[in-house]
């Protein structure tokens, strides 16, 4: 992933945009939304601002993605995946102790 166009497809992938999705919220074609990701027309400053805005992502994120930081979001996604399970299974369990107790 080295191309700005490249970077920007990563992240609206990332958030579960499709390109209609992005180019809407940017206000613009679908075609010159393309353009962006397949890297035929420049980007300026103001329009890269707007997607980092859409896409909750900062302009240092957007500009130094790497393989490092795809598996670091990666890490995150699945550790917060996992505490979604464990905090699951412990609501089970304080039911279950509920149900016990009020047995008694």
């Amino acid at each position: 992933m080295n191309t700005l166009g490249e970077k920007i497809r990563y992240f609206r992938k990332l958030k579960g945009l499709s390109q209609e999705d992005l180019a809407y919220e940017l206000d613009i074609s679908l075609t010159a939304y393309s353009k962006i990701e397949r890297n035929i027309t420049d980007v300026n400053f103001s329009r890269l601002i707007q997607i980092t805005k859409v896409l909750d992502i900062s302009l240092i994120e957007l500009l130094s993605v790497n393989e490092n930081y795809k598996s670091l979001k990666q890490e995150n996604e699945q550790l917060k995946n996992i505490i979604s399970k464990k905090d699951q299974e412990i609501i089970t369990l304080q039911n279950q102790l509920i149900q016990i107790l009020k047995k008694k």
